[in-house]
């Protein structure tokens, strides 16, 4: 390589570098304002993750800035993008999911022009202004040798960049331009699914009639048994439902897996040990209570999953209060935001009800998922990074959820205490505390397995269905699999599926 060829790969190198700063500071940024943080520590950790992101868009830069005519439409397509999508994460806490693609593809004119404001079309104004400029920069630069090769070199380097490791891969999927990527091929998997058939197990229906009933499923997220008070622990993290009537916890419920991707269509399919493939070939019992009259409702705090989407689309209603929150997002995102829809579907008035609620409850990072005036035990944590914080703030900020938990638990509750219903609460896998080091979950450790699970049954049911609540008070010593759900639920409705061994597996028996 000759002077006047490395010169121009220099400009060239340069400006690359100066067009990832700019998305770096625009775009990246942004995405980690929200992320708890503290000292020196905390900001270096912040600037590591931030230099690692910005990576992926100096692969694209360098890619897209080979031929000049690409750089002139890409590079500014490139910035309006990022510079929208960091408005809204900033403006609103929000960021790219699929629900969100799924809103952008059906909003309509008036509801589009609801969200445009002046300040975003100026911050979109004066990114377009700097894209402009890099792009009379890099007409003004001599054309590169070997382009095709430097093109191929970058490529193969941009898609193995990510896969260093587990964390980075984690890291990048969720910020800017991946998470767009990925958001998108997850919509797209979202609607196949819609389309892939799945059969409804045998069931029998007693003779037995339920002029009306309620049955309101609330899908927990990394709640422990022996952090409830209701199981004896030391701490007051159920101050509501340990006054109630008819409350019944079952301190002994495990599950088979420690990530919700996994666990949740156990829960809400036949699924379990023996036969797991129930899980991708058999409908919930959502599909099975819809045959019987019921009127089905998912009402939920999480994005809708590929592994069990095909839930919320069996039921007559799917609502996401929070479509556009994922767990890199670091601010107020709280399970009582589901309290309206379900009231709305209740108000409907029809005779039966299954109302599925799916909670974000206590996932990491547990402060933004309990309103400050929930904070009941101090000190908490204040640091994204979960080691960075001692073992006594992770569980005080732990044992918050667990109380606003009850908080949220018992408004449900009242929601239908005056009728005949029954309420499940069952979690969907537990979670690491600093247990020989673990923290969160995923990983399998066995803190990861525990489950809680509080059954609420009202006096009406209890008169209709006497033996029922009776084996579930005598149930809270047995053990169980979170596979149970499927035919505790069915159970309620008075409906069974065919076989002695599935029968065991219902707390009301």
């Amino acid at each position: 390589m000759n002077w006047a060829s490395g010169r121009k790969e220099r400009i060239y190198l340069l400006w690359t570098v100066c067009a990832t700063l700019w998305i770096a500071l625009s775009v990246i940024f942004p995405d980690f304002l929200d992320n708890p943080i503290t000292g020196i520590k905390g900001i270096i950790t912040i600037s590591v993750y931030v230099t690692a992101v910005s990576v992926v868009s100096f692969f694209v830069f360098y890619i897209i800035g080979i031929n000049k005519y690409v750089a002139a439409v890409c590079v500014p397509l490139y910035g309006l993008i990022g510079s929208a999508v960091s408005y809204y994460r900033v403006m609103f806490r929000v960021t790219i999911t699929p629900l969100m693609v799924d809103c952008i593809l059906h909003t309509n004119t008036e509801e589009a022009m609801g969200v445009v404001t002046w300040q975003l079309i100026l911050w979109m104004a004066l990114n377009l202004l700097i894209a402009l400029g890099l792009v009379i920069w890099r007409w003004k630069q001599e054309i590169l040798s070997y382009p095709w090769l430097r093109v191929t070199i970058s490529i193969i380097l941009l898609f193995l960049y990510p896969h260093v490791n587990g964390r980075l891969y984690l890291s990048l999927n969720q910020r800017y331009p991946m998470h767009i990527v990925k958001s998108v091929c997850q919509y797209i998997n979202l609607q196949q699914l819609r389309k892939s058939p799945r059969t409804v197990p045998e069931y029998i229906v007693s003779n037995e009639p339920i002029d009306s009933l309620d049955i309101i499923v609330v899908i927990g997220e990394s709640l422990r048994p022996d952090h409830l008070q209701l199981n004896g622990y030391k701490r007051e993290t159920n101050p509501m439902l340990s006054k109630r009537n008819n409350i019944v916890s079952l301190p002994n419920v495990r599950s088979q897996y420690t990530h919700t991707a996994v666990s949740v269509p156990v829960l809400m399919t036949r699924a379990d040990s023996i036969h797991p493939e129930y899980q991708y070939c058999e409908t919930s019992f959502i599909t099975i209570l819809r045959q019987q009259g019921y009127h089905t409702a998912w009402i939920s705090n999480q994005d809708m999953g590929e592994s069990y989407a095909f839930a919320p689309m069996e039921c007559d209603t799917a609502i996401f209060v929070n479509a556009g929150k994922s767990t890199y997002v670091f601010s107020g995102w709280y399970d009582e935001e589901l309290w309206k829809p379900l009231n709305e579907q209740l108000a409907l008035n029809y005779a039966h009800n299954l109302l599925v609620l799916h909670t974000i409850g206590s996932h990491w990072y547990y402060n933004n998922h309990v309103p400050e005036e929930h904070y009941h035990f101090q000190p908490i944590t204040d640091n994204r990074v979960v080691t960075y914080n001692t073992q006594e703030q992770v569980i005080n900020s732990y044992d918050n959820t667990a109380r606003y938990m009850d908080y949220v638990l018992d408004s449900i509750i009242r929601c239908v205490e005056h009728k005949c219903a029954v309420v499940i609460y069952l979690s969907d896998h537990g979670e690491s505390l600093g247990e020989n080091g673990n923290f969160l979950h995923a990983s399998g450790e066995y803190e990861q397995t525990l489950c809680a699970c509080v059954v609420w049954y009202s006096t009406q049911f209890e008169r209709l269905f006497p033996q029922k609540a009776e084996a579930l008070r005598k149930n809270t010593t047995h053990h169980y699999y979170t596979d149970c759900l499927f035919h505790t639920v069915l159970s309620a409705a008075n409906i069974f599926t065919i076989g002695e061994q599935e029968q065991k597996e219902n707390l009301f028996n």
